[in-house]
């Protein structure tokens, strides 16, 4: 200990050699000193700490600890140097973190992800990142609202991605495959939850928990489960027997159902906790029907939305009159006016107060229910119901658009005198639906659950009511939203449960920095789409109006897999591929940094760089680091900047990699920012969802350290740690970049056995055993060495080994050789 110094780092005592510098010093003693350069020469300026005694701030990576010295890392000094030098460096940095269509999903779905795995013809791996976040693919492309649609940036080069269809593809055609189901799941924890109510919420809590281990009963008060999906939405638009499938798929996993079972009536909370459940999900949703609240409503042949829509999809006879007329204009009206369509009437009117602009209702979804004939009747509201001669008489009154309300759109005023009469069969009205809580009002424990605005109260960041152990969420909570709302506040709040179960701390919902080259579509310069050539897109095929118009078949038929292939291959790819690994991003959440008041790059500066033959250069993410550059041995970085400003970054930067580049990939490994990326490397990852696996390459005998980042079962990257051998770091071109072929559509995942003059699919003990045989035969025949063995390039170094012992051993040949050599 007598040649080592002694100095205080966070008032930690810490003994380090002379000439450590601090930064060095605190790694030593497991202290996190954040640097994006680790370079004395380049400082980066983040990793400046405060010394005891020293005006100012130092570099850690420069200064060298000295005997007494008092360091601290994180003081308010410190950190308020940090986050101003990282506005700085970001206020340079020119990209998208995450692409706009993922940011805007309300489940946040890897959507470039996903479709990147379509262009690749993996759908099972698409569809398996797809339930990562959403477990009811198959309906949720039939009736989503698609949001994320409407952020797509292709539109400003010809049309939008058809995210949706493109998701439907992929459910329709891998959902019953082998890969798809095979799951990772966690070991039963012991722990029982009850889920109350069967609907897109409870489902997707049910699933998410039956996942991480958890028992799982559901308690539905309908005869069977689905909620608004089977008894309010329509058939054309989501069939049963897909809804059919989609259930069992969550409930296969273990989970327990009770149907006919209702809150309040059948059991209580407190009889559920009596039964063994360690935590309840109230998830009832809303089937409470708005009134009209006009003279007249409780008249024969008024119907409301929910009851009319339940009687259709339960098969119901209804009297349906030849002239209806629905009341509203959002997505459940145009469900009413095109079933009655299909049911026969004659004239079907919407009646709705504002303008079409303003109808809540998708704007597609009203195009093609005015092609089948449904009038609209716009800028009017139902005053008077009255009947006469067994007709019914609807008023209505003509309105006027005033002052904008709190949801953007005009609020409608009555004028006195504009009187309409219209005469119908039918009066239905869709006016939107409230959370019955009924439940509450029973001699049961759930009369405590507190309630705000006639929904139920939870907190924010877990779901939790004010009854211990009692989580809610979905409609019941948050009033009528969308579907995939629902499944969103179902999963997050089966995290909530679980880590309730679990005794564990859930963390807090970080706000995590974003950088985007526009908020809005208005605000991407259109200089990002300069090289993008203009490719139409596929027209979705629909069955004929007027045949969908007479029955409830589905309508939407879906793309074929030559439209999805090309659809999928018009993607942008907004999204940075290096999000798992930027350390830029990771810094500026850490310490607070806030964009909106950073004067960011509003257009594209440089042309991104695509010569070399394995990594993509974008200078518009990069920040002059220069960590690249050190980090490249051979002299192949060439970086020239000019033009810099007074904190010291450049206003023209140029990147290149001269003859001397051995494709070694240290630079690219080394980017804390995005701005060298692997081309080969098309799935963005968070960093949580991110697992690091550490091997050795088989290339060779080399025996070199490679780490794989892997999500779920995609292989995402092959990196190196350059703090072990016996390559610390380095690799050759094939190591670090010579393992596309897993992800290739070409590759061989299942055994193939020649049947005439074609491959077919078989299993590896059918196939294991037609070879076995064909060896005995030939070998009894011919002898051993008539035999050789060949292994991959791509086998692993105890692969080579169990392969040559087979053959020396087993078989009898010192015919074995490694194709590496070829």
């Amino acid at each position: 200990m007598s040649d080592k110094i002694k100095l205080t780092i966070n008032r930690r005592v810490v003994r380090v050699k002379p000439g450590t510098t601090i930064l060095d010093a605190a790694s030593s003693a497991g202290i996190i000193i954040p640097t994006l350069c680790n370079h004395a020469e380049h400082p980066c300026d983040i990793c400046a700490v405060e010394i005891e005694g020293k005006k100012g701030l130092s570099q850690a990576c420069s200064t060298e600890a000295e005997p007494g010295m008092a360091v601290m890392t994180e003081s308010d000094i410190v950190r308020t140097h940090r986050k101003h030098t990282l506005e700085l460096k970001l206020s340079h940095h020119y990209g998208d973190c995450v692409s706009p269509c993922s940011l805007t999903c309300p489940a946040g779905i890897n959507i470039q992800g996903y479709i990147g795995l379509i262009t690749q013809g993996k759908y099972a791996e698409a569809l398996r990142l797809i339930k990562e976040k959403n477990p009811l693919p198959l309906t949720i492309s039939r009736v989503c609202p698609q949001p994320c649609e409407a952020m797509c940036r292709r539109i400003l080069v010809e049309e939008r991605i058809p995210i949706n269809h493109l998701k439907r593809f992929v459910a329709d055609c891998a959902t019953d495959t082998p890969e798809t189901h095979s799951l990772h799941y966690f070991s039963p924890t012991g722990h029982n939850v009850a889920v109350i109510g069967g609907g897109p919420a409870g489902l997707s809590a049910a699933y998410y928990l039956a996942k991480r281990g958890h028992g799982v009963t559901i308690f539905e008060a309908m005869p069977e489960l689905g909620g608004m999906l089977r008894y309010v939405i329509p058939e054309y638009r989501l069939p049963q027997k897909v809804l059919e499938q989609e259930i069992k798929n969550v409930i296969t996993m273990g989970i327990k159902v009770k149907t006919g079972q209702r809150l309040g009536k059948d059991f209580t909370l407190e009889g559920l906790t009596n039964e063994g459940f360690d935590a309840v999900f109230v998830a009832t949703g809303a089937w409470k029907t708005r009134q009209l609240n006009i003279e007249g409503e409780d008249l024969q042949g008024v119907l409301h939305a929910l009851d009319f829509l339940r009687k259709v999809r339960t098969g119901k006879s209804i009297g349906l009159g030849k002239k209806v007329a629905v009341i509203g204009g959002g997505n459940s009206a145009l469900d009413v006016a095109r079933t009655c369509v299909r049911l026969g009437s004659e004239e079907v009117t919407i009646v709705y107060r504002r303008s079409r602009l303003e109808m809540p209702a998708r704007e597609h979804e009203v195009r093609e229910a005015v092609a089948e004939g449904v009038k609209l009747f716009l800028v009017a509201a139902p005053s008077k119901i009255t009947r006469e001669n067994g007709r019914l008489k609807l008023e209505l009154l003509r309105t006027s658009l005033g002052e904008y309300d709190r949801t953007g759109r005009r609020r409608p005023h009555p004028l006195p005198g504009s009187e309409v009469v219209i005469e119908v069969g039918n009066v239905i009205a869709a006016i939107g639906q409230a959370p019955d809580l009924s439940f509450i009002s029973s001699k049961d424990k759930a009369a405590e659950l507190a309630v705000y605005r006639n929904t139920l109260f939870t907190a924010p960041n877990t779901s939790e009511t004010n009854l211990k152990g009692v989580f809610a969420a979905g409609d019941a909570v948050t009033g009528p939203r969308t579907v995939i709302d629902a499944v969103a506040a179902g999963r997050k709040s089966a995290d909530a449960i679980h880590a309730f179960l679990e005794e564990a701390i859930l963390p807090p919902r970080q706000r995590e920095v974003n950088v985007t080259k526009g908020h809005n579509l208005y605000d991407v310069s259109l200089k990002n789409f300069d090289d993008i050539q203009s490719r139409s897109a596929e027209e979705l095929p629909e069955r004929p109006v007027n045949i969908r118009r007479k029955d409830f078949s589905e309508y939407i038929l879906g793309f074929s897999e030559d439209m999805a292939l090309r659809e999928a291959g018009r993607c942008l790819r907004c999204g940075c591929v290096a999000l798992s690994k930027c350390e830029l991003r990771s810094l500026a959440t850490a310490y607070n940094v806030d964009l909106s008041v950073l004067g960011t790059p509003i257009r594209p500066q440089y042309t991104i760089n695509d010569n070399h033959p394995f990594i993509t250069i974008d200078p518009n993410k990069c920040i002059f680091c220069q960590r690249c550059k050190n980090n490249c041995q051979y002299g192949a970085m060439e970086l020239d900047a000019s033009d810099f400003d007074k904190d010291g970054l450049p206003g023209n930067l140029s990147i290149q990699m001269n003859e001397k580049c051995t494709s070694c990939g240290r630079c690219v490994d080394s980017c804390p920012t995005g701005a060298l990326v692997k081309k080969y490397v098309t799935l963005p990852v968070y960093p949580d969802e991110l697992k690091k696996i550490r091997t050795v390459c088989d290339y060779c005998g080399c025996g070199c350290n490679i780490t794989l980042h892997v999500a779920g079962r995609l292989l995402v990257e092959v990196a190196s740690d350059p703090d072990h051998g016996p390559n610390f770091g380095n690799t050759c071109v094939k190591g670090r970049f010579g393992y596309d072929f897993v992800s290739h559509s070409e590759r061989l995942t299942v055994p193939l056995i020649r049947q005439g003059e074609y491959f077919i699919k078989t299993t590896w003990d059918d196939a294991l055993s037609l070879v076995a045989q064909k060896f005995s035969k030939l070998k009894a025949k011919y002898g051993s060495d008539t035999l050789a063995g060949l292994s991959s390039a791509k086998c692993t170094n105890e692969e080579n080994y169990l392969m040559q012992k087979f053959m020396r051993t087993a078989v009898g040949t010192n015919n074995i050789d490694h194709c590496a050599r070829l």
